[in-house]
């Protein structure tokens, strides 16, 4: 019986570093997205900042174990925030990407305009395409 629940507990402490490794690596790409707004970067960046600046809300030293735990929640946060703020058509296509449901498809670099130009064409051969201009 306690066999079942230590594998259950290992599954999910592995599905919670999986989804947490998932996270880091959409935030990571996210990051590099130049479709995301310069201002939405600033956010983990900040949190970086707050986690290298010896300025704390709890001092690590003041309650053992305690103060580094506010560091890392705020981090969390602060990329949590970040993939919140992203734009969700982006954060959908990166983590399609990262899920292997879209294949080889590099994101574009023009935001998407929303317009649709419907024509009709036709493909000419050569020859008959000289045959019209001369």
């Amino acid at each position: 019986m306690s066999n079942t629940s230590s594998s259950s507990d290992l599954r999910r402490t592995a599905g919670f570093l999986g989804n947490l490794i998932q996270q880091a690596r959409l935030a990571w790409r996210l990051y590099r997205d130049g479709r995301v707004p310069g201002w939405v970067k600033l956010i983990p960046v900040a949190g970086l900042l707050y986690l290298l600046s010896p300025i704390d809300l709890i001092p690590d030293l003041a309650v053992l174990g305690l103060g580094e735990l506010d560091d890392i929640a705020l981090l969390m946060l602060s990329l949590k925030l970040f993939v919140d703020l992203s734009p969700s058509g982006l954060v959908r296509e990166h983590l399609e990407t990262l899920s292997g449901k879209r294949q080889g498809t590099p994101p574009s670099s023009d935001p998407p305009t929303g317009q649709t130009i419907e024509a009709q064409y036709r493909v000419l051969d050569k020859d008959e395409g000289q045959r019209r201009a001369g």
